[in-house]
């Protein structure tokens, strides 16, 4: 169930560069914001929408599963792949 949810994400159309661009937006650290709120922020300010936002932050929480990182640091692996 949780890879056809992770697939069904995946086929929200958004190339790899605006990917980067968000999460890089994101990253921009604000003293104590959680990433999941920064990156609902980026989404917003770069013209995206909730669909698209529930489709990185699984991305992100994927790798980060995977590679045994939090968030933000998965987030930065994931914004250098482009």
């Amino acid at each position: 169930m949780r890879t056809l949810f992770l697939r069904a994400l995946r086929n929200i159309a958004m190339d790899p560069a605006a990917r980067a661009r968000v999460l890089k937006e994101a990253l921009k650290t604000r003293h104590g914001e959680a990433f999941e709120k920064a990156l609902g922020r980026a989404v917003r300010h770069l013209g995206g929408d909730y669909a698209q936002y529930a489709a990185i932050i699984a991305e992100v929480r994927e790798y980060g599963r995977l590679h045994g990182t939090d968030l933000r640091d998965a987030a930065h692996a994931l914004a250098n792949q482009t």
